[in-house]
């Protein structure tokens, strides 16, 4: 008789603790449970109701349109924007200089212009080594020559070492009235027709 009992007290067991955790379970209807049956469970996980809406992805741009144009909120854009097409025009400053056997020159570091806004030579940081070493010397612009449509290729600098070598230093000055020397092309051999372009 024990052992019958016992057999229907084990099978009965959890009948009687799920209706006791039935009757004990919070009437709030909208709080979700915190886990399965007697709270041992895993966390139970959110409904697509429960979860916030997603933002939708913004529409892409238009093909051909600036990645900075058209977005909401952003001044329009001036009307007196130009464009320089690639190859039309590159940078300059810390590009390589060599010279016509390839050998390296230095580092353009800055550009000297007229009162007209051209050109007329580049300043180049020449000779030493790491750094140490270095003198400024500035060249005739006339003898540069540039690939805008490669702007990983040097500047090709139509001068010799030793002829880069042989002139001043750049030294800028705070006096306008001083005049800057600049390396120019070599002087023509006897008997050569004169350049004829020379900066006017």
């Amino acid at each position: 008789m024990m052992v019958g009992l016992r057999g229907q007290w084990r099978l009965g067991c959890p009948t009687i603790a799920l209706v006791l955790l039935l009757t004990a379970a919070p009437a709030h209807a909208d709080s979700p449970p915190v886990g399965g049956i007697g709270g041992g469970g895993a966390p139970a996980t959110a409904t697509p109701q429960d979860q916030p809406a997603t933002a939708p992805a913004p529409a892409a741009p238009e093909p051909g349109t600036p990645p900075d144009v058209g977005k909401k909120g952003d001044p329009p854009l001036p009307k007196n924007l130009e464009t320089l097409e690639p190859g039309e025009a590159i940078g300059l400053l810390g590009k390589k200089v060599r010279d016509a056997v390839g050998e390296d020159m230095g580092l353009v570091v800055d550009v000297l212009v007229d009162s007209d806004g051209r050109p007329r030579a580049a300043i180049i940081d020449f000779g030493g080594f790491l750094g140490v070493g270095t003198r400024k010397i500035a060249v005739d612009w006339r003898l540069l020559q540039l690939k805008p449509v490669d702007p990983n290729a040097p500047v090709l600098l139509s001068l010799g070492r030793a002829d880069v070598q042989a002139a001043p230093e750049y030294k800028p000055s705070s006096n306008p009235g001083q005049p800057v020397v600049v390396a120019g092309p070599p002087p023509p051999s006897p008997g050569a027709p004169a350049s004829s372009d020379a900066p006017k």
